[in-house]
């Protein structure tokens, strides 16, 4: 097929334009001579820090930088050694951890207990300030060095999930250099971890540089690198994504919308896997009312937009086709995480309902709404504005940034969410859903206490069983009270160079990890 015929249907002619200037597939070959890979990342680029900047594109590229006490293996659900060789449980509230010797970080210095000892104190430290530190790391009360390689980790109470954070959000710093800035935040402009890949630069307008760490240490159950050099670059537009992906620019794309996936699989040059994940769209409402808006403290009109929304037809839209006739999400976390477990399915599109509700709490003409959104959560943000009109809602958009949802959902501005979520990046463990929904701060907008007490009661014991009835209740709760509603499952259409080879054998929610991606 002719590369301007498909150009038609996949951009818009402003792209098609730019695309005169720009060599065509002798680049992709080109590159896989030199062994780089190239990717685009979707959200601007300032650091590679996993602290200071946890958003979905640091998910993707830190974990080919830093290492984890323990490493998560998605296939077979269990815990194996990483930087810790082994590990046993104390007491109810102390675990001690072995460590792995030899092991240099990639500026050279050595890896001992002083380095696990630091981070910790680093990140509980009352002076230092960033996102989702309560939820991270407000569990732990100390870490104790036993001697070089043996530490000792003590909670302020029982804490089931505590292999989960340190197998994913828990990453190791060299306490040398990072004890050394002046400024905390600068490190992931020059960031040193121990993993598979080191940082050569970090550019706003170019992207990040990745090398192959060809000194990784042996024992690892993370896999190393497999191509020489990465290239992460900041592309903030699917259109021109895909342009920079045809014309070889790019090797790799993902989050390829599903229409222009499905043009890009007929050609022969190009290759597109989907892929399920643990990621989903998902509607919440301001029900505490912090936005001031008011029409969501009613309950009634929070069921009436989620008995107009019709998530079969948003399904049928936006999913891939091989994925459409998977059973609808009832509860807002994924079945595959340990403690998911609910009982009350969500509410059935009835508009006929809908308009009931809408007229018994005041407002037969509907009202009018801003919904904000990110990313991915984008389209199905427009789709859910569609489908309101037909009630007399009025909704209009609110695209942001990663960064702008933040601050915006931090200063209680949002109205009504179409958002999405991925467990922080699939941590294994539910606990962690019910940490960013439930837990009292700037992320919580349901107010409801009884949820505030389920996310600490559902971290106060070790029996699953007992932890299970908690979650069970809580989320079920949150379905009854029409707080928020799953809408559809978020899989990753990836599309690459007919010359790269896309491994498995995780559950990463951008579909591809970058020490597991290889050329043909």
């Amino acid at each position: 097929m002719n590369i301007f015929k498909l150009l038609g249907k996949v951009l818009a002619i402003p792209v098609i334009a730019a695309l005169a200037s720009i060599p065509f597939f002798n680049q992709a070959h080109a590159q896989k001579s030199k062994d780089t890979l190239r990717f685009g990342l979707y959200q601007p680029i300032k650091m590679l820090d996993r602290i200071f900047d946890p958003h979905p594109e640091t998910n993707l590229t830190a974990p080919a930088v830093y290492d984890n006490l323990l490493f998560y293996d998605a296939e077979k659900r269990v815990f194996k050694p990483q930087l810790a060789t082994s590990w046993k449980r104390i007491d109810a509230t102390t675990m001690e951890f072995k460590l792995r010797q030899g092991v240099k970080f990639h500026d050279g210095s050595d890896f001992d207990a002083d380095d696990v000892v630091y981070m910790a104190k680093f990140v509980t430290d009352p002076k230092v300030k960033f996102r989702f530190k309560g939820s991270r790391f407000g569990w732990i009360k100390s870490v104790e060095k036993i001697d070089k390689y043996k530490v000792r980790f003590k909670s302020k109470g029982p804490y089931p999930a505590i292999l989960s954070r340190l197998a994913t959000v828990f990453p190791i710093y060299p306490s040398d250099f990072h004890g050394s800035l002046k400024v905390k935040s600068t490190f992931g402009r020059t960031p040193v971890g121990t993993g598979p890949y080191k940082v050569t630069k970090v550019d706003p307008n170019q992207g990040i540089f990745f090398e192959r760490n060809d000194n990784y240490y042996k024992g690892a159950s993370k896999p190393a690198g497999i191509v020489k050099n990465l290239i992460a670059r900041p592309i903030a537009d699917k259109q021109t994504q895909i342009a920079q992906l045809m014309s070889g620019g790019l090797d790799i794309m993902y989050n390829v919308p599903k229409d222009q996936g499905e043009n890009l699989e007929t050609h022969p040059d190009f290759g597109i896997s989907v892929t399920p994940t643990v990621s989903f769209v998902y509607v919440l409402f301001d029900s505490a009312d912090r936005s001031g808006i008011g029409v969501f403290k009613d309950k009634r009109v929070r069921q009436a937009v989620l008995h107009t929304i019709d998530r079969k037809a948003l399904v049928k839209a936006l999913v891939p086709k091989a994925l459409q006739n998977a059973p609808l999400q009832q509860a807002i976390c994924n079945s595959w995480h340990t403690g998911c477990v609910s009982s009350v399915k969500a509410p059935t599109h009835d508009l006929a309902k809908a308009k009931k509700l809408l007229a018994n709490a005041g407002h037969p003409n509907g009202f009018e709404v801003e919904i904000t959104t990110w990313g991915p959560s984008r389209l199905p943000a427009q789709a859910v504005a569609g489908q309101l009109r037909k009630v007399g809602i009025k909704a209009k958009i609110d695209s942001l940034t990663v960064g702008g949802f933040v601050k915006k959902r931090a200063k209680g501005k949002v109205q009504m969410f179409v958002s999405l979520w991925d467990n922080g990046g699939a941590a294994p463990d539910v606990d962690t859903t019910a940490g960013f929904f439930f837990m009292k701060g700037s992320r919580n907008y349901m107010g409801d206490t009884a949820l505030i007490k389920a996310h600490k009661a559902g971290r106060a014991s070790y029996d699953i069983k007992k932890r299970e009835v908690v979650y069970r209740a809580a989320f079920d709760r949150v379905t009854k009270e029409a707080y928020m509603m799953p809408l559809i499952p978020l899989p990753v259409v990836l599309a690459h160079h007919k010359s790269v080879r896309v491994h498995g054998g995780h559950k990463n929610p951008e579909g591809f990890e970058l020490n597991r991606v290889s050329w043909k």
